[in-house]
């Protein structure tokens, strides 16, 4: 079957690795048309990430849908994804240490989240090209996770998504693609340069702060000491990439 003139839905939550995916989709894929998904789950950080994302939508030219997905936030047990509880300090060197790392999975694990956010799209492709012939492929903008990996951040788990993706539509075809599968974040962050992506525009923090206005421009402010924004950090500092993102707190 011939890939070329495919459309393509990016499932997009805000971060620099979804929105860096969004870019790499619209600049180097160059689908015919592009649509961004965003859901809604419950997370605490849902405001801060739906405003980047609108303004991504708006410098890409690619329509965005929200979709309603609170039911998994109600059923979920990661009490910090879904509620004002405090998130204590990560030390930087706990993001490496294996058994740190498999305490963190749970604390924000959501139930088959990737899962249910790929279905999604994949549902939303399958629905356009019934109803107009036209194919979209799914992207998501999951990476390698380190030091242990998620199962749902694999390319194992990609390839058995692609396989569901043929028995559970009426036609099949559909491409399940994580472009980004097999770099770490700082190669995302290269990547993501590269593309112009407007960083002040992507949101990693699990707290969430507040908003601020800085140079005209209103901006989410990361907390600066959870996980996800010492992660961030490093992989800006690795990169050697400036992150003019505004943090409650310098991460260190």
């Amino acid at each position: 079957m011939s890939v070329e003139n495919r459309a393509a839905i990016t499932s997009i939550s805000g971060g620099v690795d979804s929105v860096t995916t969004a870019f790499y989709v619209s600049k180097i894929v160059k689908p015919s048309e592009h649509q961004l998904v965003f859901c809604n789950y419950g997370q605490r950080t849902y405001d801060y990430e739906e405003s980047c994302i609108r303004k991504i939508s708006e410098i890409l030219s690619a329509p965005l849908k929200i979709i309603d997905l609170r039911w998994l936030g109600e059923i979920s047990t990661s009490v910090l994804a879904h509620s004002d509880q405090i998130i204590g300090e990560t030390k930087v060197d706990d993001l490496w240490r294996p058994e740190k790392a498999r305490e963190r999975i749970l604390k924000w694990w959501d139930p088959c989240r990737n899962a249910v956010l790929l279905l999604v799209a994949l549902a939303h492709a399958e629905s356009y090209y019934i109803s107009k012939k036209s194919r979209y492929d799914v992207y998501i903008g999951i990476r390698r996770e380190t030091p242990v990996a998620m199962k749902d951040n694999t390319p194992e788990f990609m390839e058995k998504m692609n396989e569901l993706a043929e028995q559970c539509t009426h036609h099949g075809g559909y491409r399940l693609l994580a472009p980004l599968i097999t770099k770490d974040k700082d190669m995302v962050v290269k990547l993501g340069e590269e593309l112009g992506v407007p960083w002040e525009y992507t949101y990693s923090c699990y707290a969430g702060a507040t908003f601020r206005e800085v140079g005209g421009k209103t901006l989410p402010v990361h907390c600066g000491i959870c996980s996800n924004c010492k992660r961030r950090q490093l992989a800006f500092e690795g990169a050697g990439v400036n992150d003019p993102s505004v943090y409650a707190t310098i991460p260190v």
